[in-house]
């Protein structure tokens, strides 16, 4: 399983880093480089890796001592261990070890819309080109 697959299996976004490889970002958000968030990576070995920093203006020892517990007591197995960031290994066809993976990191997971709410959409959209072609003043006006 690529991280790709599992992505897509759990509804999941992914980005690529700076890097070139492909990642599942977690939280915090609102960093520039998706690598300096918590995210999901693919180890190459079989089994992918969570990077769990803790990003902020204060580091919280606590908060990562206990998503270490918690992802030790589920199997994970340590990679690296600092002040308050780590590495964790785990099987990605282990459902238990995937979910503590992906709400550790906090990943957003992907929405997708009804077919009911895809053609009200699809409709809006028609709507708004055609006032757009017929007027395209109204339009500006309508949207301010």
């Amino acid at each position: 399983m690529d991280i790709q697959e599992f992505a897509e299996n759990h509804s999941l976004k992914v980005k690529m880093d700076s890097c070139g490889e492909t990642i599942i970002p977690g939280k915090p958000r609102n960093l520039e480089r998706a690598e300096d968030r918590r995210h999901i990576y693919e180890n190459g070995d079989g089994r992918f890796g969570v990077s769990y920093v803790h990003a902020g203006p204060v580091a919280s020892v606590g908060k990562y001592h206990n998503a270490q517990k918690r992802m030790l007591e589920a199997g994970f197995t340590q990679g690296q261990n600092g002040d308050a960031e780590g590495t964790f290994l785990f099987d990605p066809a282990n459902e238990t070890q995937a979910k503590i993976a992906i709400r550790e990191i906090g990943a957003r997971m992907r929405r997708e819309a009804s077919p009911e709410r895809r053609i009200v959409l699809a409709a809006n959209l028609v709507k708004a080109r055609a006032a757009k072609q017929s007027d395209p003043s109204v339009f500006l006006t309508q949207t301010l």
